[in-house]
């Protein structure tokens, strides 16, 4: 295929598609770097680097390239490719690596600030010893080439590749200052014959490289565990199914060896291996991760069953129709590895102005180099002034600026229950125009219970909840569990029936002591007429979208119970705080419409979209962000992954799915959507702080590059590299003082 020595025409036209997991990416220019790379290669029509979830997603023609070709490639700008053909492998190895990578930036960090601090504080205060400038340099030199070796590698690589970074700029900053240093330390007759002292600046290269990887641990740390809502959806399907072969005889197979057209056994408690059709059984089956409602669902012959939803109590017998690829699960792992991706604008700009910054700066120093030559004839002093540009333009500040007020309002968020794993919630959630929210689990509490309960006269309803509560035990039907629960509070002690039929999407009929029982859904009443049902509070139920279940005894109504999902505690009062931050509010469910719509009107809520799929509800979030909103979505369920994943902000409810928890940026902890209001608030003053920072940074360079350059000198003033390092400290300082204003 790939590989293949003599292709014709057609082949040779071929194109394939693949995402590949990237590592060593530190920001979203280093993506922007590692997109270039792969688009300069012969073969490769097209590449698109998603720096969240760290993969690079290419198309390539395999008859001039290969993945290979692609991880060479990368491998020489000083990043890493996984060309893993597996996709759960080649998750796992990314994950392995990104652990290790996170590990070893801890570790180098640490390293980082113990032998810098001793070096910047002795050289800052003028401590002189016999053999200070060696120790000074052999210090520096394992800051440098262990602590920031990848600086080196990715800044001088993406030099190479014609995409300068701020690595670009660390590297050379912190080389010149090295080897200005290292040259005085070794040769200081040469400055002394020149009027000038051999001054070291090995704490300016330390510092910086210290500060730099400080700022980028941070940024790590908000990004790590990108990968887990991918294996966790992959776990969904099992790796081995029970199949039937044409001579009727069952045998374990790997999941991968399942083709359409098989007969797979599902078991009870196991998880559905394909999408297909139920040809044999009865089971209640879960399917929260398509729908999101807590209700199991009867399945019986001729009906459609899912991969990855959970298996009741009963067997069935499937016909697998979409294996693989092809099901519904494995079309949500593939949306929501797409979906997901860093929508931070304000990071971005950092970025973007990055890209043009670094080599600006690099102009001016070599322009401050060549015009104090040529106009002073001074080479020391072009020298000093061309160090002093590149170290006190070297973008600390700037790079800490986003990082320090996320982390301080993370923090900050964590105090109150707000739990953000992905620093874009935090910058787009004060932007964010329209809130999406599910409705089971999400402004309800997601477990339906008895909420009324109706008996007839001159019946004993203690006897009358023992007897139906021992039948329930025995039910599969999805809303028993809700009828036991009801009976257990009341502290009734059932009865179990003599004998039990269950009738499949209805009820069931038993028997006990000589009288005859039915209980389930209001069909099953049709041709009772005396004592008649209570129309009018019925009607309401069903208009309310609520689950009505019947019982009768001896061909009689005996008692109707309603049972409903009901609101979370102030719910109404939150809704209503969100409009008027000037929010539009929508509730997007798998529900019927009449529940929905009721739902809504309790919660306060006017636009209602029901009934709707995983798909439905990501085409909905898709086609408001393509009208130009900024959406935030909240959600509980797996059926709500998608639509979460392709959501500007994503919100998962605390007690929700674990999937959709790993899936979205922000979680309320405890399921509070109360807790929402004081997100965006917390949202709308990190983003004031992130701008500060922002604006001071700019400024700090503006102000500071003329000054390194000599502008001053005039005057009598010249801004060495030693006082250029520690300006450029202060100016970290001052960003990250600014940032700590947040836990106030």
């Amino acid at each position: 295929m790939a590989h293949q020595k003599s292709l014709n025409g057609m082949e040779k036209n071929k194109i394939k598609k693949e995402t590949f997991p990237v590592t060593g990416m530190m920001c979203a220019v280093c993506a922007g770097t590692v997109q270039k790379t792969l688009g300069s290669i012969p073969g490769v029509t097209e590449a698109d680097v998603n720096f969240a979830t760290g993969n690079a997603t290419v198309s390539w023609n395999p008859a001039l390239t290969s993945p290979d070709a692609m991880k060479r490639a990368l491998d020489q700008a000083g990043y890493g490719l996984i060309a893993e053909s597996d996709e759960a492998r080649a998750v796992a190895e990314k994950e392995r690596q990104d652990a290790r990578e996170y590990a070893s930036m801890r570790r180098r960090v640490w390293t980082a600030w113990i032998l810098s601090l001793p070096v910047a504080a002795l050289c800052m205060i003028h401590v002189h010893f016999s053999g200070e400038s060696w120790l000074y340099m052999i210090i520096t030199l394992i800051v440098m080439f262990y602590c920031g070796a990848g600086f080196y590698k990715r800044g001088f690589g993406s030099l190479v590749a014609k995409a300068p970074t701020m690595d670009t700029l660390v590297a050379v900053s912190t080389m010149v200052s090295f080897l200005f240093s290292a040259f005085n330390t070794v040769f200081p007759e040469v400055m002394l014959s020149h009027g000038y002292s051999a001054d070291l600046y090995y704490e300016g290269a330390a510092m910086i490289i210290t500060f730099v990887l400080t700022g980028k641990l941070m940024e790590m740390r908000s990004r790590r565990n990108t990968g887990a809502a991918l294996r966790a959806l992959m776990g969904l399907q099992p790796k081995t199914a029970l199949v039937t072969d044409d001579d009727g005889r069952t045998h374990e197979v790997p999941i991968d060896e399942i083709k359409p057209g098989m007969s797979v056994i599902i078991r009870p408690g196991e998880r559905v291996p394909v999408d297909g059709t139920v040809t044999e059984g009865l089971s209640s089956v879960d399917e929260s991760m398509l729908t999101g409602e807590p209700e199991r669902v009867e399945k019986s012959a001729g009906m459609k069953i899912s991969a990855g939803t959970l298996n009741g109590n009963g067997t069935l017998t499937v016909r697998a129709d979409m294996v693989g690829a092809d099901t519904e699960l494995a079309r949500i792992v593939r949306s929501v590895r797409d979906a997901q991706g860093s929508k931070a604008p304000v990071q971005r700009l950092v970025d973007r102005i990055s890209a043009w910054f670094v080599p600006v700066v690099i102009l001016i120093a070599i322009l401050t180099f060549i015009l104090w030559l040529a106009i002073a004839g001074d080479l020391a002093r072009a020298l000093i002034c061309s160090v002093s540009v590149l170290v006190i333009a070297c973008p600390c500040a700037l790079g800490l600026a986003t990082p320090t007020a996320i982390m301080v309002g993370i923090g900050r968020g964590a105090r109150k229950g707000i739990l953000i794993k992905d620093a874009t919630a935090l910058e787009l959630l004060d932007k964010t125009d329209t809130v999406v929210l599910d409705k089971t689990g999400t402004i309800t509490t997601g477990h339906p219970r008895v909420i009324e309960t109706i008996w007839s006269k001159n019946r004993d309803s203690h006897k009358l909840s023992a007897i139906a509560y021992g039948a329930e035990l025995k039910s599969t039907h999805p809303l028993a569990e809700a009828l036991c629960e009801y009976f257990k509070k009341q502290k009734i002690n059932p009865d179990s029936p003599d004998s039990f039929d269950y009738i499949p999407g209805k009820g069931m009929i038993f028997s006990l002591l000589g009288n005859t029982y039915m209980i389930g859904s209001m069909s099953m009443t049709e041709k009772i007429t005396a004592p008649a049902l209570p129309s009018e509070d019925i009607d309401r139920w069903l208009r309310n979208g609520d689950g009505v279940v019947v019982m009768t005894e001896n061909d009689s109504i005996a008692a109707v119970f309603r049972i409903a999902d009901t609101l979370q505690p102030d719910i109404p009062a939150t809704i209503e705080k969100i409009r008027k931050g000037g929010r539009d509010v929508i509730l997007l469910t798998g529900d019927r419409q009449a529940t929905a719509s009721y739902v809504a009107h309790e919660a306060g809520i006017g636009k209602v979209i029901a009934e709707t799929l995983p798909g439905d509800k990501y085409r909905v979030i898709a086609e408001l962000r393509a009208e130009g909103h900024t959406v935030a979505m909240a959600g509980d369920g797996i059926n709500d992954a998608e639509a979460l994943a392709e959501a500007d902000v994503s919100i998962a409810m605390g007690g929700g799915s674990d999937i959709a928890i790993e899936v979205a940026q922000l979680t309320l902890v405890g399921g509070r959507l109360s807790a929402l209001p004081e997100a965006f608030a917390l949202s709308r003053k990190t983003l004031r702080i992130i701008k500060e920072n922002l604006f001071w940074a700019f400024v700090y360079n503006v102000i500071g590059i003329p000054l390194a350059a000599g502008a001053l000198s005039g005057a009598g003033f010249l801004l060495t590299p030693m006082f250029a390092s520690a300006a450029m400290a202060l100016s970290s300082v001052c960003v990250v003082t600014n940032s700590l204003r947040l836990q106030r």
